[in-house]
C-alpha cells in the first residue's frame, strides 16, 4: 500500500492561525483536493463543520481555551462564505477584545448587506459594513467601534462593560468613540438597552474580572475611590498597583486584588503576588483583600467588602489624597 501523502505543513500552519479550521478553497489551493479530504475525514483526523469548512484538529498555542472557542466561531462564519465579513462578537474576538461570553454565535455579514439564510448555526446579518472595515489575517473584519454597536445589545450588562473596558484599555477605541457608539445605538432599532452601559466603562480595568468587581461594588453603593492605584513606601519604593482601592482616611487604604486565573495562575506570578501583598500590608497602613473571579460573580463580594469598610469607618464623600506621581518601574506586574 502506498504511503499516505502528508498534509502540507503550510496548510496546517494556516489551520492553526484559523483555530484549526480550513475552507475547501484553501485546501484546493494547497493541493489537498476533495478525494484527499474525504480520506482525511474517513480516517477521523478531520471532520466537517459546515459546508466547505473542515476542522483539522490543529489548535494555536498560547491562547486560552475560551479564546480559541470564540475565535473558532468567528472563523467558522468567515470560512463558510468567501465574501463574509466578521461582525459583532466575532469581530471583537478577532480584534482581541476581552470580556465576551465563553460561547458566541458564528456571525458574519455579506457586502452591501446582502441577505443570506442562516445555516448550521451560522447567522448572516444584514449590516452595512463597507465604510468601517479592516483586514485581520487576510479577512475583512468590521472595526472595533462598529463591532461594539452590533454586539452591545446582545450582551449582558457585565459582559458589555467588560468589553468596553478592554477595548479602551488596549487603545482599540477612544473615549470619543463612546459618543459615536451612543449615537449609532440610538439610530438602531432595538439597541437602546446598551446605551446606559457606556457610562459605566473605565479603560483602567486590566481584566474582565476587575470590571465585574467594580460593577458589583458600584451596584452596592461602594464605588471604589480609585482604580489601578500605585502604592509606594516612605522611601519611594514601588510596592504594587491596586486593582480597586478605598481610602480609609489619612494614609490608609483598603486594597482589593482580583486574581484572574489568566494572569495569576503560574506559580511564579502567585509568588510575586504574595510578596506584593506582604509589602502592602507590611507598611502597616493598608488592608488587602484578594478574590478569585468566581467569588466576584458567584459569592458575596460586595458584602465582604462592605463589612470591612463599615468596620473602618469609610465614607464615600471624603476628600482623597492625590494620586502618586513618583515614577514606576517599567516592568509590568502582569
Amino acid at each position: 500500500m502506498p504511503a499516505k501523502e502528508p498534509v502540507p505543513t503550510s496548510l496546517l500552519h494556516l489551520a492553526r492561525q484559523q483555530c484549526g479550521l480550513l475552507s475547501s478553497q484553501q485546501c484546493d489551493a494547497a493541493g489537498v483536493g476533495p478525494s484527499r479530504r474525504r480520506n482525511l475525514v474517513a480516517r477521523g483526523g478531520w471532520r466537517h463543520v459546515t459546508r466547505c469548512v473542515l476542522d483539522t484538529g490543529a489548535t494555536p498555542e498560547g491562547l486560552h481555551a475560551y479564546d480559541i472557542e470564540r475565535r473558532r466561531a468567528a472563523w467558522t462564519a468567515l470560512l463558510a462564505n468567501p465574501r463574509a465579513i466578521a461582525v459583532g462578537c466575532c469581530a471583537l474576538a478577532l480584534h482581541g477584545v476581552a470580556g465576551l461570553p465563553r460561547r458566541i454565535v458564528p456571525e458574519a455579514a455579506l457586502p452591501r448587506g446582502t441577505a443570506r439564510k442562516a445555516r448550521d448555526g451560522i447567522a448572516f446579518r444584514q449590516y452595512a459594513t463597507e465604510q468601517e472595515t479592516v483586514e485581520i489575517e487576510g479577512r475583512t473584519v468590521v472595526t472595533v467601534r462598529r463591532a461594539l454597536v452590533h454586539a452591545l445589545p446582545t450582551l449582558s450588562r457585565d459582559e458589555a462593560v467588560a468589553c468596553l473596558d478592554s477595548a479602551l484599555h488596549q487603545g482599540l477605541i477612544t473615549p470619543g468613540d463612546l459618543r459615536t457608539i451612543r449615537r449609532d445605538l440610538l439610530r438602531r432599532r432595538g439597541s437602546a438597552r446598551g446605551i446606559p452601559w457606556l457610562d459605566r466603562a473605565d479603560g483602567r480595568a486590566e481584566s474582565p474580572p476587575e470590571s465585574h468587581a467594580r460593577l458589583r461594588a458600584e451596584d452596592a453603593g461602594l464605588a471604589p475611590d480609585d482604580v489601578q492605584r500605585d502604592f509606594f513606601d516612605v522611601r519611594g519604593r514601588f510596592l504594587g498597583r491596586a486593582d480597586l482601592a478605598w481610602h480609609l482616611g489619612g494614609d490608609r487604604w483598603l486594597v482589593v486584588e482580583i486574581d484572574s486565573q489568566a494572569f495569576h495562575g503560574a506559580e511564579r506570578q502567585v509568588r510575586r503576588d504574595a510578596l506584593r501583598q506582604n509589602d502592602l500590608v507590611g507598611e502597616g497602613r493598608n488592608l488587602v483583600m484578594r478574590f478569585f473571579p468566581g467569588q466576584v460573580t458567584g459569592g458575596d463580594f460586595a458584602g465582604d467588602v462592605a463589612r470591612i469598610l463599615d468596620r473602618e469607618g469609610w465614607r464615600p464623600d471624603q476628600e482623597l489624597p492625590p494620586r502618586p506621581t513618583r515614577r514606576r518601574p517599567t516592568a509590568r506586574r502582569r
